[in-house]
C-alpha cells in the first residue's frame, strides 16, 4: 500500500508569532447581502440527529465537529431555502466537511484508500441500487442524493454528479500531488482550487435548495457560469486566509498563502495582502460580470436571478461564518473578528488512518 507522506512543514521560525487579516467582509457586504434562514434551528436539530445515527465521530472529535456549527453555516449559505430542503443541505454539509476533514487529517493516508473511497462515492451517485455502503461518509451521501432524486430536476442532478465527480477526482490528484513536496504554481493553484473545493457540488445543492430547474441555455451561459467561478474564487481565498493558521499547523502548504509565499518570494503578511488584492479584483469582475447578464425570457429571468442572488448570499454567508465558528480561530473567533490578529501555532498531529469499505 502506497502511503501519503507527512506534508512538508513551512518552517516556524520564518513566521511571525501572529498574523493580520484583512477586513474582507467589509468590502464583500457591499456587493453580497447577508440573510439567515429563518429554518435554521429546527432544520439542523433533525439533520444532526439523522447524521449523528451514521456514529462517524465520536467521543471529543464528534463534540468539536459538532461545536464546528455546519447547521448556522447552511442556514446562511442556503438562506431562501425551504424546510425540508434545508435539511437535506445541512446533512450534505456534514458530508462534505466529513469527507474534506478525513483528507486534510490524515484519515484516508494512502492513494489506495482514498481511490477506494473516491469509488464508493461516485458509485452510490450513479447507481440508484448500490446498497447502502459500509463507508459510512458515503452512506450519508446515499441517504441525502436519494432525497434529491424525489424532487430535483434532471439537471440538478447531473450538475451535482458531474461537480462531486470533479471535487474528488481533483482532491485525489491533489493528495498524490502533495507526495511530491512541489508548490503549484500561482495559476497551477488557483485552477486547483476551483476543481477540488465542491463549491461546484455546493452551487448544484444550492439551486436544488431554491426547487430550481436551470435550463441548459441558463446553466450554460458564459456570464452564468462565470458569476459562479468568481463566487467560488472570492469564498475559497477568503477561506485560505483564514485556515492558513490551522493548515500551517498541520503541515499543509497547498494554500493560496503558502502558494505567494513561495513563488512570489513574499514573506507571510505581504503574501496575506497579494491574497486580499486578489479577492478585491474577484469583486470588482463579479459586479462587471452580472452587469453582462443576458435576458433569457421570462420565467427564466427569475430562475436566474433567484440562483445568482442564491450565490451571492453563500459567499457572503460563509465569510461571515468563518468568525463565528471555532473551526479557523479555535474560541478566539469573536476576537479574531473585532482585531484581525491571529496566533500562529505550532505543527499538531494528523489523524489515525481509516480503514475504508465498500
Amino acid at each position: 500500500m502506497v502511503q501519503f507522506p507527512q506534508p512538508r512543514l513551512v518552517t516556524s521560525t520564518n513566521l511571525p508569532a501572529q498574523i493580520t487579516l484583512p477586513d474582507i467582509p467589509a468590502y464583500t457586504s457591499k456587493v453580497f447581502a447577508l440573510k439567515h434562514n429563518p429554518h435554521h434551528l429546527q432544520a439542523a436539530h433533525e439533520a444532526y440527529e439523522s447524521f449523528d445515527s451514521y456514529s462517524i465521530h465520536t467521543g471529543s472529535k464528534r463534540q468539536r465537529f459538532f461545536d464546528y456549527d455546519f447547521g448556522l453555516m447552511s442556514a446562511l449559505c442556503f438562506a431562501d431555502a425551504d424546510f425540508p430542503h434545508l435539511r437535506t443541505a445541512i446533512e450534505l454539509v456534514l458530508w462534505l466537511f466529513s469527507f474534506d476533514d478525513m483528507i486534510d487529517r490524515g484519515a484516508l493516508n494512502s492513494i489506495q484508500a482514498m481511490q477506494h473511497a473516491v469509488n464508493v462515492t461516485m458509485k452510490v451517485l450513479r447507481d440508484p441500487s448500490t446498497p447502502p455502503p459500509r463507508f459510512k461518509v458515503a452512506a450519508v451521501l446515499q441517504s441525502c442524493f436519494n432525497r434529491m432524486r424525489q424532487d430535483g430536476g434532471s439537471g440538478t442532478l447531473q450538475r451535482f454528479i458531474d461537480a462531486t465527480d470533479q471535487y474528488t477526482q481533483r482532491s485525489l490528484k491533489q493528495q498524490i500531488n502533495k507526495s511530491t513536496e512541489r508548490i503549484p504554481t500561482v495559476e497551477e493553484y488557483i485552477q486547483h482550487r476551483r476543481e477540488a473545493s465542491a463549491m461546484m457540488t455546493a452551487l448544484a445543492v444550492l439551486e436544488y435548495t431554491l426547487e430550481l430547474n436551470l435550463p441548459d441555455e441558463v446553466a450554460n451561459d458564459p456570464a452564468v457560469i462565470e458569476l459562479g467561478i468568481v463566487g467560488s474564487d472570492i469564498l475559497n481565498w477568503a477561506n485560505d486566509i483564514y485556515s492558513f493558521p490551522v493548515e500551517f499547523a498541520r503541515g499543509d502548504v497547498h494554500n493560496f498563502v503558502s502558494v505567494a509565499m513561495e513563488h512570489m518570494n513574499l514573506g507571510v503578511e505581504e503574501a496575506i495582502a497579494y491574497v486580499n488584492q486578489r479577492i478585491q479584483k474577484r469583486v470588482d469582475e463579479y459586479v462587471v460580470t452580472k452587469n453582462k447578464l443576458p435576458k433569457f425570457g421570462p420565467g427564466m429571468d427569475e430562475q436566474a436571478a433567484r440562483y445568482i442572488q442564491g450565490i451571492e448570499y453563500f459567499v457572503q454567508g460563509f465569510i461571515d461564518w468563518s468568525f463565528i465558528t471555532p473551526r479557523y480561530f479555535g474560541d478566539e473567533a469573536k476576537k479574531v473578528k473585532e482585531t484581525g490578529i491571529v496566533k500562529l501555532v505550532a505543527p499538531i498531529a494528523l489523524d489515525a488512518p481509516l480503514r475504508v469499505e465498500a
